[in-house]
């Protein structure tokens, strides 16, 4: 006959000797335990596994915020905004350039572009652009190369056409000017720092000519002369405050 101890603990706990028979409440007591213990031993390294996922997850979320700052923090002429101050609206470039006189009985009105690009080599602003957009005029566009590659650049990223909100008509020979008052081609404030000044030009039956010329645009007036050549007779860049 089984008899029951007189409490549901084990046989131990019970006063009986160990390898002693063990009552039924005993037994099942003991088996209900051992199988709490064996659900615990499988249910921690589930929950271990699963920690590294969770901490993984938040790096990349902490390593995506730090990339979207960085981001946000670039200007749009590639100079970061949050580390330099915007232009000094009390100052302007000033660039003058003459169109040198005719050469020989085939003269033709050159083309002529003037824009400014950051130290990186993206496109700015354009200040102007001297293009014939009737008749034949367009097909010679593509001869001022450098200007059309940053045109190119500058459309594909989003910014307006500017043969068709820039350009105007080509210049007899003369002096000429124009300005720049620090915003890119969507009219955003640019940073203060290097920029690179382009003076190109190109003419039917004449030369090709590029001439370029770095200024640091920031607190203080500064200005550099351009030799001239066959299409362009000399020009000048003035980083000044404004009258």
């Amino acid at each position: 006959m089984i008899t029951d101890p007189p409490t549901p603990h084990d046989a131990t706990s019970a006063g009986v000797p160990p390898g002693a028979p063990l009552g039924r409440r005993a037994l099942l007591a003991h088996l209900a335990r051992a199988a709490l213990s064996a659900a615990a031993l499988f249910a921690l390294p589930r929950r271990s596994r699963a920690a590294p996922p969770r901490l993984w997850e938040r790096l990349t979320d902490a390593r995506a915020g730090r990339a979207a700052a960085g981001a946000f923090g670039a200007g749009p002429s590639g100079v970061d905004a949050s580390a330099a101050p915007l232009w000094d609206d009390r100052f302007e470039l000033l660039v003058e350039f003459e169109v040198a006189p005719p050469q020989g009985e085939r003269w033709h009105r050159p083309y002529v572009a003037v824009w400014v690009e950051d130290p990186a080599g993206t496109p700015v602003r354009t200040l102007s652009l001297w293009v014939n957009t009737t008749g034949r005029g367009p097909r010679y566009i593509r001869e001022l190369t450098r200007w059309v590659d940053a045109a190119r650049q500058e459309q594909s990223a989003g910014g307006p056409d500017l043969v068709a909100t820039v350009s105007s008509a080509t210049r007899l020979p003369g002096r000429y000017a124009v300005t720049w008052d620090g915003r890119d081609d969507r009219g955003r404030p640019v940073a203060q720092g290097t920029y690179r000044v382009f003076i190109e030009a190109a003419r039917e039956h004449g030369s090709y000519q590029l001439m370029q010329q770095d200024l640091a645009l920031a607190a203080a007036p500064v200005a550099a002369a351009l030799p001239g050549n066959t299409e362009i007779a000399g020009a000048r860049v003035d980083y000044r405050r404004r009258a």
